[in-house]
């Protein structure tokens, strides 16, 4: 009799060696996938990109490895001669659990996307933000000319550098990061950022004791303060491994699609992450924010809300990002897909810059609107509430920003001065553009205020108060409203002589008092024209002349 015992035990040698084989490779496989998990970080769901990149890798993986167990099987096989026949109906079903999920998905993605388009829901897509249509003279906020915000996040960094610079216990260990969020702080704007570590060795030296400090800019005069915490920041951008703040809110947060967190500080000073959850509108197309998480910086406590409980002192909720695609997509979409395509009626678009006002204790986005086939010229402006998305559309035919730029920048050409873009503030009811003028190392050295529906209109001055006060020559303002250190003489007597002169299409008056010659805009009273020799008068002027208020018995 034929014995088959030490063949069988060959046999089943054979077939155990490769399952072995097979754990070691998936232990590998799951210690690559939770490495790759902590350095990317994807959320675990389904309109995360990066969660079915994840997927693919894995399934990827799997696939290799079982080809690689029965490709060691088979090859056993073929040498024992235990291989009859081949055909693909042979082939294992697990291939096609594996395999055919992946094409299966990806149609159904396609066919969402195509079925969610704008081609289907023009409408829909219009209407992402809701826009309400108002007058800019009556409705448009009154801006305040003593907090003009001028410090833009270029100029921010470049104060904060150098006020690090000069800190010697500090600028060893820590630099500044290049945050400089923009916020209010009990109605007052600021920009804000954190220090953080100067390199790994940097950071193993002071990670225990965690950031002592952030930096917090006037956003007005451009002052820069070290603000110090209650706490030291154990929680940045700087930070490894379980402190770094992409990984503390994934791992706090696995499931939630989130952006990028912003720093900000609450109004009693204490640092925070910011940020703002979503979802996708139109299957898997568009992502529409639906909350907030908020990292406390100094202790690692998130706290998720949603919109409709979020603190009043977080300033930035939606991206401008965002709120700038959604105003494209508003104007794109108005009047249908195809009208977006051939005639493009009424079709509309945000300009290619924006900027930050800051208007009582919110924050909102300003950005021209411009028609598509127009030229160079704005038809309104929008308002954003970067909090709420509250949106208010102000229709006025005007100079494009960079039109503004241009001529700013023309005013003083022989300096090469370059311009900021602009803000745009309203002054009486009137709208006006103003901005800075940097040299070529960044500098601020001149700012500028342009008439928006008249840009080649332009007054330049070396502070903003001498702007206002130089605009207040021709133009009816309350110049008590504006801090100054310009100083300013009241002057009570009786006009000697007095002579009209036309300037640059602008009637000024010059009169002569106790000896003195002073200079009014007509625009200062409407009864400048009516003043004879001999008639008594009280201004405000300064010392050069120039009549600020003017007053007559």
């Amino acid at each position: 009799m034929k014995d088959v015992t030490n063949s069988a035990q060959t046999k089943d040698k054979k077939t155990k060696k490769p399952s072995g084989r097979v754990r070691l490779l998936y232990i590998m496989l799951f210690i690559i996938m939770a490495i790759y998990y902590y350095v990317t970080l994807p959320a675990f769901h389904y309109a995360a990109i990066d969660f079915w990149f994840f997927i693919l890798i894995f399934l990827a993986g799997v696939l290799v490895i079982e080809v690689l167990a029965d490709s060691s099987s088979f090859i056993s096989e073929l040498k024992s001669g235990d291989v009859k026949n081949i055909n693909w109906r042979s082939v294992p079903k697990k291939y096609l659990a594996i395999i055919l999920p992946l094409p299966v998905l990806w149609v159904i993605a396609m066919a969402g996307n195509l079925i969610f388009s704008p081609f289907f829901f023009a409408e829909s897509y219009a209407n992402m933000i809701q826009i309400e249509q108002a007058d800019f003279e009556t409705e448009f906020p009154e801006t305040d000319l003593n907090q003009i915000t001028l410090i833009d996040r270029d100029t921010a960094t470049r104060l904060g550098n150098r006020h690090l610079g000069a800190l010697t216990n500090l600028v060893s260990q820590f630099e500044a990061a290049d945050d400089y969020t923009q916020i209010n702080i009990e109605s007052y704007p600021y920009r804000v950022t954190p220090l953080e570590y100067a390199g790994f060795f940097k950071w193993l030296n002071n990670f225990r004791e965690g950031i002592p400090h952030y930096f917090k800019v006037d956003n007005v005069t451009g002052t820069v303060t070290v603000e110090t915490p209650e706490q030291a920041i154990k929680y940045s951008y700087s930070d490894k491994f379980g402190r770094d703040v992409m990984r503390k809110l994934r791992f706090s947060n696995p499931f939630t699609l989130f952006e990028s967190p912003n720093f900000e500080v609450d109004d009693e000073g204490n640092p925070y992450y910011i940020a703002t959850t979503y979802t996708r509108n139109f299957f898997l197309r568009e992502p529409e924010g639906n909350g907030l998480i908020t990292l406390n910086a100094m202790t690692g406590e998130t706290t998720k809300y949603s919109l409709d409980e979020i603190p009043e002192w977080v300033d930035r909720v939606h991206s401008a990002d965002l709120i700038l695609h959604q105003l494209e997509m508003n104007g794109k979409f108005q009047g249908g897909f195809w009208n977006s395509i051939f005639s493009k009626v009424g079709v509309t678009e945000p300009t290619a810059g924006y900027n930050y006002l800051p208007i009582n204790d919110d924050l909102y986005l300003y950005t021209g609107i411009t028609s598509v086939v127009s030229d160079e010229s704005n038809i309104g402006f929008v308002l954003v509430n970067m909090r709420t998305k509250d949106t208010k559309f102000y229709p006025l035919n005007a100079a494009e920003e960079f039109s503004a730029m241009q001529s700013a920048e023309g005013s003083v050409q022989e300096t090469g001065y370059v311009a900021t873009f602009p803000l745009l503030i309203s002054i009486e009811g009137r709208p006006m553009y103003i901005l800075s003028l940097k040299d070529s190392s960044g500098l601020i050295k001149e700012y500028a205020l342009v008439d928006v529906q008249n840009y080649q209109k332009v007054y330049i001055e070396s502070s903003v108060e001498r702007l206002m006060l130089s605009y207040a020559e021709d133009n009816p303002i309350n110049i008590e409203e504006i801090e100054t250190e310009e100083a300013l003489e009241t002057i009570q007597g009786q006009i000697e002589e007095i002579q009209a002169v036309v300037v640059d299409g602008n009637t000024i008056y010059y009169f002569m008092l106790d000896g003195h010659v002073y200079r009014a805009n007509i625009n200062l009273n409407e009864a400048l024209p009516f003043i004879e020799a001999g008639q008594d008068v009280e201004f405000i002027t300064t010392e050069d002349g120039v009549v600020r208020e003017i007053q007559f018995d």
